[in-house]
């Protein structure tokens, strides 16, 4: 029985192995290393409680007052407004989670920029907040991954160089609030009367939700006991953003977006490799001021009538393509 129960556990290594170099090669990944890792403990990361110091820590997030999944979180709104980012790949989540940016699609980015300044305009004429809340999604994945909130508008001009795929204009600041990996059967029963009473699992990306059906997602959100969450994957993810980066720098200055010095962004991971001088360079811009800057004044600019800004940015979203 040991001798079998030896091969068994040396064929699953070598099963993890294989999916280990499969996983490093793709370009696009609907979810990272947690998914299949049978050695890892499910709740290595306590997903539905704020993060503790030590993971923290380990993850080089810098000790901030806005923690992830917090207790209080505000669910209830009297006025907000709510919508599903579809994302190609986990890589771009990750990245919007560790800039705090996002950037979608060239309709997708207009709507929402739409959507923020009717909002500052309810926020005025109500004196009182209208957040606008995104639920972050991954095609293909089967499950949301969090919740982010846009805080700023949407800066047409400004590219960021580190999506995965070369083709994401402009970008907005946002705060993540939630995350946690959610199971789309968590959320199946919601139905959009706006999308053809189509389940909001079966959305497109910035596909609008009413405020009944966003204000129910917010406490699901809050109150699902996740197991995983794509911090579970931070550090794998942070090898693929180094490989991607190494690749995007072999190309001509002539093909690529912007690039900017890490200490222009914040310090969330602390394996982060050093950007040379030489590669600051614009796109459309030929004095550009830093991300942490760009950010701050997007967020300032969008919230001037009697609400607190976020001084925070996103990552990408993706393409119009329906969830499973």
């Amino acid at each position: 029985m040991e001798e079998c129960g030896l091969g068994i556990t040396e064929t699953n290594q070598k099963i993890d192995s294989i999916e280990m170099v499969i996983l490093k090669t793709q370009t696009e990944l609907t979810r990272g290393p947690r998914a299949s890792n049978r050695n890892a403990p499910l709740d290595s990361v306590k997903t539905n409680a704020p993060l503790d110091s030590s993971v923290k820590n380990m993850l080089g997030f810098p000790m901030h007052k806005e923690q992830y999944n917090l207790p209080d979180f505000e669910t209830e709104y009297s006025n907000a407004k709510f919508f599903v980012i579809k994302s190609y790949n986990e890589d771009d989540v990750h990245k919007s989670i560790k800039y705090d940016v996002w950037a979608s699609t060239p309709n997708g980015n207009k709507k929402l920029d739409a959507a923020f300044h009717n909002a500052e305009v309810v926020s005025s004429e109500t004196s009182t907040k209208c957040p606008i809340f995104l639920f972050f999604s991954v095609n293909g994945s089967g499950q949301f991954v969090g919740l982010a909130e846009m805080v700023g508008q949407v800066d047409f001009n400004k590219d960021m160089d580190f999506w995965q795929i070369d083709k994401w204009n402009g970008f907005f600041p946002v705060k993540w609030h939630v995350i946690k990996d959610i199971p789309n059967g968590q959320l199946r029963h919601i139905v959009l009367e706006n999308n053809d009473g189509h389940s909001v699992t079966f959305s497109r990306d910035t596909q609008e939700i009413v405020l009944e059906k966003g204000l129910e997602m917010l406490n699901i959100f809050k109150s699902y006991s996740a197991k995983t969450s794509i911090l579970d994957d931070f550090n794998f993810y942070e090898n693929r953003e180094k490989s991607s980066k190494t690749k995007k720098s072999n190309k001509p200055a002539t093909l690529r977006m912007d690039i900017f010095e890490n200490s222009d962004f914040p310090k969330h991971t602390a394996a982060e490799e050093q950007i040379s001088e030489d590669d600051s360079r614009t796109k459309k811009t030929t004095n550009p001021s830093t991300l942490i800057n760009l950010t701050k004044n997007l967020s300032l600019n969008g919230h001037n009538q009697k609400i607190t800004s976020v001084n925070k940015p996103i990552g990408n979203s993706a393409s119009s393509v329906p969830a499973p």
